[in-house]
C-alpha cells in the first residue's frame, strides 16, 4: 500500500472526526468559550459586517444547491449537523416546524458535515426530514463557516448578512421571527 493511499485511508477520516470530534458532549454549555467566539459574530448587531459565505452543495435528492439560490428571496436557517449527533437528532422535529410555519419566509437548509450520501439519506427517511438536507462531504463549508461543533444553527437575513450564529436553535428562531416581523 502506497503512502497517499493510506494517508486517504487513515489520516482524512482522522482529520475529519477531530473537526467534529466531541462537539455534541459540550455544546450545552453556557459559558462554553465555542459559543462566546462565535456569538461575538452578532454581538455587534451590526450584520452587514458579516455578509454570509457562497457555496454549493449536492442534496441527498442529487440537486445543486447554492446559497445565492435563495439570498434576497427568504431568510436563511442553516443547520450544520451529523447523523450521529444527539442533539442534532432532537433538533429535527423542530426544524420540521420551522420549515412548515415559516415556509412563506424561511429557507432551511441543514448540512450534514463529513458523511456518506446512503448514511444521511437513510436518517433523513427515518426521521421524516422535510427540509433540504445538504452534503458537505468533505467539510469545506463547515471550515467556511468556522463550525466548530454540532449542531450549529446560522440565520441569513435577506440581504445575505449573518444575524445569528450560535448552538441554539430556539435563539435562531427568536431571530427569524424578529427579521420576519421587521
Amino acid at each position: 500500500m502506497n503512502i497517499p493511499t493510506l494517508q486517504k485511508m487513515v489520516i482524512f477520516p482522522m482529520l475529519g472526526f477531530f473537526l467534529i470530534a466531541g462537539a455534541c458532549s459540550g455544546k450545552k454549555q453556557s459559558g462554553d468559550s465555542q459559543e462566546t467566539n462565535q456569538q461575538q459574530l452578532t454581538d455587534d448587531n451590526n450584520y452587514s459586517t458579516h455578509p454570509a459565505l457562497d457555496f454549493t452543495l449536492q442534496s441527498i435528492t442529487d440537486k445543486k444547491i447554492s446559497l445565492t439560490d435563495f439570498l434576497g428571496n427568504k431568510i436563511i436557517l442553516m443547520n450544520f449537523w451529523a447523523t450521529w449527533c444527539p442533539y442534532c437528532i432532537t433538533e429535527i422535529p423542530r426544524l420540521n416546524k420551522i420549515k412548515t410555519t415559516l415556509a412563506d419566509h424561511v429557507q432551511v437548509l441543514s448540512i450534514d458535515i463529513l458523511e456518506s450520501p446512503e448514511k444521511v439519506k437513510k436518517m433523513a427517511q427515518q426521521k421524516g426530514i422535510k427540509y433540504d438536507v445538504l452534503l458537505d462531504q468533505k467539510g469545506e463549508v463547515a471550515r467556511k463557516y468556522r463550525v466548530k461543533g454540532t449542531p450549529t444553527s446560522i440565520v441569513i437575513d435577506k440581504k445575505g448578512n449573518i444575524a445569528y450564529y450560535g448552538y441554539e436553535l430556539h435563539k435562531a428562531e427568536q431571530i427569524i421571527k424578529s427579521l420576519i416581523g421587521n
